[in-house]
Parts: C-alpha cells; sequence; structure tokens
C-alpha cells in the first residue's frame, strides 16, 4: 500500500469524527495521528492472518491470542492483514480498521509489535486479561499513524533494595512494551543485596543475596526478618528471549566501584579493610566501601561482566558509577600505589581508569557503556553514554560535549519519590513528583538544537528502598510511568496535561483488567494509605502531626 508522509506531531488531535460513526477509543502514549472513520468492524471468532511476513503472525498471536482467545492462523483470504513497508521508520506503524477488516503496516517486527499494543488498546479492555471474557471484540473504524519520538524509552526497577520474584518481572515487562517502552533496566547489585547467580564466583549467591533484616531511614527501629532472593542464569535468560519477543531490551546494571557492600561479603579480599567483616547493608544511604581496584579486583569484574554478556543481548551495559566516595582510597597507600602505577595524578582518578577500561573492554565485544553522569565528573567521557540523574544540566553539559545522553533527572523521572503533598500518603524516600509534573518533564530543554540528536531518549526510575513488594511498585509506578511513556514517545506540540487526563481516564480502565494496582487519580485507596503504624508519613516528609 501507499504510505502516506507521516503527518507532524500538530496534527496529532483526533478529526472530528465522522457522523453516525463510533468513536474509537483513546491510546496511550498519543499517537502521532487519529483519524475516526465511520463504521465498526467485530472480530470474528475465526479471524485469520493474512502476511507473506515469516514470523509476523506470531508477533500479532502473542499479544493478541490470550485475552481474545482467538487462534489467528494463518490464511491468505484473512481480515487481518499484516503489511510490510519499508519507507516507514524501524518503530513507525500504521493501525487501519474499516468495517471489512484491518491492516498492520510496519517496516520491522519492532514496529509490529507496536502497532499491536496499540490494536490491543483500541479494543475493549478485558482483551488484557490473560484469558478471553467473552466481551464482543468490537473496533471503532479508524486510521493512526504513529512513531516514536525518542529511541530510548526507558523503565528502572531496582531489585537490590528488595527482591522481586522473576514472575513479577515478567509482568512488569509486558506493562512496559503495553506503554511502548523499549528499554528495561535492571538494577541487578547494590550495598543491600546481589540478585544474579554467578557460576565462576558462588558466595554471591550464598552470601551477598541476602541481609539480616531492613531499617528504613527516620525510622530508629529495623524489622529483624531477614530479606533477599537472587535469580539464576537461566531464569534471566528467559527473562532477556520473553521481553525480546515483545519488542523490549532488557539493559543490566552491575554497581561499581562503589554500592559494593553486597559483593564484599562475600568476597572480603576485594574491599579496602577485608579485616572488618563486611556485612550487605541493612539500612539505605551512600557507603564508604568501595573495591580496592586491585588486579584481583579488575578480574572479578570483567569475569562478572562476561558472564552477564554471555545473557543479556543489549547494546548497552550499565556499569553504575552514581555515588562513589574516595575516602577510602585518599588514605591508602596500597590504592596511592595503584594510581601511581597506572599513571594516575592521585587515587581519586581511580573511579576514572576503571571506567574507562569497562569502557574499552565493552566496546571491544560489541557493546557500549552506559553510566550515571558522575562518570562524566573527570571530564567526558568519549564513546560512553552518560544517564542523566542528578540534574538534566548535567546531560546538557555532556551532550555539548558530544557525548550521547539519556535524560532521567530525579526532579521530574524518579518515582520513588511521594507522588502528592497527601499527608496519608506511605512512607517514601523523599521528594515530590507528582503525575502532572511527571508528565510536564521536557527531555530537550536547555540543549542546543545542535546537539539534540545527542539525546538518545529519557527513562523513569524506581528505586525501592522503601517499596517492599509488588503493591507498592504499582501504586508508585502507575499511572506515572503512563505519562513518562507519553513524555518519552509523543512529540510535544499539541500535547496538554488536561487532553491527557482524558485518555487516562479509559486507559487506567485497561490497568484495571491487568490487576495493576495504580494509584487513583483521586488519591492513595484507604489500603494504600500510610496509616499509623511502619509506613507513616513522617513529619519531616509531611505527614500527620498526629497518629490521630
Amino acid at each position: 500500500m501507499t504510505t502516506p508522509t507521516m503527518p507532524s506531531a500538530r496534527s496529532a488531535t483526533p478529526r472530528s469524527v465522522v457522523p453516525g460513526s463510533v468513536v474509537p477509543r483513546s491510546v496511550v502514549p498519543r499517537p502521532v495521528s487519529t483519524e475516526p472513520r465511520s463504521g465498526t468492524f467485530v472480530l470474528p471468532a475465526g479471524l485469520a492472518i493474512a502476511t507473506d511476513q515469516p514470523g509476523w503472525a506470531a508477533v500479532v498471536r502473542r499479544l493478541l491470542s490470550p485475552g481474545t482467545g482467538l487462534e489467528l492462523p494463518e490464511s491468505a483470504d484473512g481480515a487481518l492483514r499484516l503489511t510490510k513497508d519499508d519507507s516507514l521508520a524501524e518503530e513507525a506503524y500504521i493501525v487501519e480498521v474499516t468495517e471489512d477488516g484491518i491492516e498492520l503496516t510496519a517496516a520491522t517486527p519492532q514496529g509490529l509489535n507496536w502497532a499491536t499494543q496499540t490494536l490491543r488498546q483500541l479494543l475493549p479492555p478485558s482483551v488484557l486479561r490473560p484469558a478471553p471474557s467473552g466481551d464482543p471484540l468490537t473496533l471503532a473504524c479508524v486510521r493512526i499513524i504513529d512513531e516514536p519520538r525518542f529511541g530510548w524509552r526507558g523503565v528502572h526497577l531496582d531489585v537490590c533494595r528488595h527482591f522481586m520474584p522473576l514472575a513479577d518481572l515478567f509482568r512488569y515487562v509486558d506493562l512496559a512494551a503495553l506503554h511502548k517502552y523499549n528499554v528495561f533496566h535492571l538494577h541487578l547489585t547494590d550495598d543491600q543485596g546481589w540478585r544474579f547467580a554467578s557460576n565462576r564466583y558462588p558466595r554471591l549467591q550464598e552470601r551477598a543475596s541476602w541481609r539480616s533484616e531492613t531499617q528504613r531511614h527516620l525510622q530508629d527501629f529495623a524489622d529483624g526478618t531477614p530479606h533477599g532472593g537472587f535469580y539464576t542464569l537461566d531464569q534471566l535468560r528467559a527473562l532477556v528471549r520473553y521481553a525480546k519477543d515483545r519488542g523490549v531490551t532488557v539493559m543490566p546494571e552491575l554497581e561499581f566501584p562503589g554500592h559494593v557492600l553486597a559483593l564484599l561479603a562475600a568476597y572480603p579480599e576485594l574491599g579496602n579493610h577485608p579485616e572488618t567483616g563486611y556485612q550487605p547493608a541493612t539500612t539505605f544511604g551512600v557507603f564508604p566501601e568501595v573495591l580496592n581496584l586491585s588486579d584481583e579486583a579488575m578480574r572479578v569484574i570483567f569475569d562478572l561482566y562476561e558472564e552477564l554478556l554471555d545473557i543479556f543481548d543489549s547494546p548497552y551495559i550499565h556499569v553504575g558509577g552514581d555515588e562513589c566516595p574516595r575516602d577510602e582510597w585518599v588514605v591508602s597507600p596500597a590504592a596511592d600505589e595503584l594510581a601511581a602505577q597506572r599513571g594516575l595524578a592521585g587515587p581519586e582518578y581511580l573511579q576514572r581508569w576503571l571506567t574507562e577500561q569497562l569502557r574499552d573492554w565493552l566496546a571491544d565485544r560489541g557493546r557500549r557503556l552506559v553510566g550515571w553522569d558522575e562518570i562524566n565528573d573527570e571530564g567526558p567521557l568519549p564513546g560512553a553514554v552518560a544517564m542523566a540523574w542528578r540534574d538534566a544540566a548535567y546531560g546538557v553539559k555532556a551532550a555539548e560535549a558530544g557525548m550521547d545522553v539519556v535524560m532521567a533527572p530525579l526532579s521530574h523521572t524518579y518515582f520513588d519519590f511521594y507522588a502528592s503533598d497527601d499527608p496519608n500518603e506511605a512512607y517514601a524516600i523523599g521528594g515530590l513528583t507528582t503525575l502532572e509534573k511527571a508528565y510536564a518533564f521536557e527531555p530537550l530543554a536547555g540543549v542546543p538544537d545542535e546537539f539534540q540528536p545527542r539525546v538518545l531518549g529519557t527513562q523513569c526510575q524506581l528505586w525501592r528502598e522503601y517499596i517492599a513488594d509488588t503493591r507498592r511498585t504499582d501504586y508508585m509506578l502507575y499511572p506515572r510511568a503512563c505519562a513518562h511513556a507519553e513524555v518519552a514517545w509523543s512529540a510535544p506540540d499539541g500535547r496538554s496535561y488536561e487532553e491527557f487526563l482524558t485518555r487516562l481516564g479509559p486507559h487506567l480502565d485497561r490497568l484495571t483488567a491487568l490487576g495493576v494496582e495504580y494509584r487513583p487519580l483521586a488519591g492513595p485507596l484507604p489500603w494504600q494509605q500510610g496509616g499509623t503504624g511502619a509506613l507513616r508519613r513522617p513529619i519531616e516528609h509531611g505527614g500527620p502531626a498526629t497518629e490521630s
């Protein structure tokens, strides 16, 4: 078929509905162009797929069959047509529903994935359930033309501070794909826990994967309950494959050279004071303990990354690099000697040296290093990708220096922050990121025009120091992750928070069908509130002045 020129974002507002037509369901994130047409199409029980592209039917069947109950066999005269159009961009797609059937057009399986996700949203919310409901599968006729604004649309999940069972990771991949996120950033190691099994270093799963108890900031008590867990390499391999089938790349993160107390608990010889007896952290924050970066430590680092590269096919590998104190190094004769051997001006430059080594090692294996914006504190790091978290200004500076950047500033993309000023919000780490604030984020703000191509995209983060289970994870992520998905996918022209809310209301019905315990727009439900116990919002965070 002939594909029209991709319309500008200014044409994204739906045109006037044809008299007598059924209004098509709204979509999140907002497509580039939505043109309602007259009429409807009801998916018949024998709906078949017509395509000449190998593997394309499986993409659609995987996403559409479970909730509709349709087998979707292939047939040359099928009413669900899958068409390849090489003139479209890699992730672009067209969905066209007429009274005679459905046509999904894309240039790649990735574009087809997104077309199918849009088709799912155009159907009744019940199709998102894991089993068919029997609801009529009626589609309003419509033509949607769409493509993403950014190539990097990420959602980050911390499984170190509180372990997350494997089945829940699959679920969050599904939710990411529904919202057209294409990067699932998995934070696998930190002071409080090491979350993947290593064949070469088995003490990591034996000792580093659990802590004796947990104590939150501003609370003067610990829970006295051991907490832990880890993923086997086969489990992670299955997660990567599952995500890939849904258009999502899983990017692993191992934190070095700071945030390593769990690692040191298993292998204390890698620390600067092995005689002290390291333990995985039971509290949260920044700890002075760092790797000693000896030759032995470097061998362990490379060995661990080698195990990961065998599992994760992501072209990007995150090395952490944030919040790394130099205190132990600057008073260490051994660190002084290492720095001199490596031609460094002093031990305070050891982290920079490590990051350069990792960058080159990964590049030799066809991967690119990603690090939190501290990797640039000693100057730009050519060839690496900076993830700007402390402030968007760090991303602007990196882009101006010629580096690729992912914008992830805590001010707008950290969803572990409180969602409102409501004193009944349950205990969180602090800060405030309302739904409206999340939606208002502009990743290119302050970036000069000539450097904007350096901004690969944007990412939202969920650090889980104070988020112990999936119910709280749902609450903190959604619907703020819906807003951020639109920031990442949809062009800003013509976008408004008020219009977004008109689409978000029906979209929440989809989340309900999926069993997501999101934060209601009107505020937390009684069982989502902090109450008067351990999850009570502290006075220091704007919580209630009394326990009454």
